[in-house]
């Protein structure tokens, strides 16, 4: 290589070499960068930690809304439910009355019935009894009284 060039190179590396020391002071250094690093982290974990609050809180809200309102709903449900079953009760007790008081009206006029057959036919034993003693006696009469003649 000739002296020239080389001279020509060694101008360029200096050049080069004034400019990387230009900017070299501006560079951060390891010390820089650790702290920087350290005062980032501190505020990735504030910012983390606070996002994390509010999305708790938010969480809490949003299931303590939520019960309340599926609550709200079952309450209804259940009131709805048992309005209707006390309804069908109420039918149903109703009807089982109607039904078992169209049994004992029919077990009474079937009773009263028999119970008025039962004492026909008693009386007209018993009459016929009274008819036959009334002959007896009225003959006695009779007797008693064509004799005293």
């Amino acid at each position: 290589m000739r002296t020239g060039q080389m001279e020509q190179r060694v101008e360029k590396v200096e050049r080069r070499v004034d400019r990387i020391e230009q900017i070299l002071p501006t560079l951060a250094t390891r010390d820089d960068l650790q702290a920087a690093i350290s005062s980032s982290d501190q505020r990735m974990r504030a910012h983390v930690f606070e996002s994390i609050e509010a999305s708790e809180q938010r969480m809490r809200t949003h299931v303590s809304e939520s019960i309340e309102a599926s609550e709200q709903r079952m309450r209804a449900h259940v009131s709805e439910s048992i309005e209707a079953s006390e309804q069908r009760m109420r039918a149903h007790v109703s009807e089982s009355i109607e039904a078992s008081e169209q049994r004992m009206r029919e077990a009474i006029t079937a009773s009263e019935q028999r119970t008025r057959t039962e004492l026909r036919t008693h009386f007209d034993v018993v009459a016929e009894g009274m008819r036959h003693e009334v002959r007896l006696v009225a003959e006695a009469v009779a007797e008693l009284s064509g004799r005293r003649r």
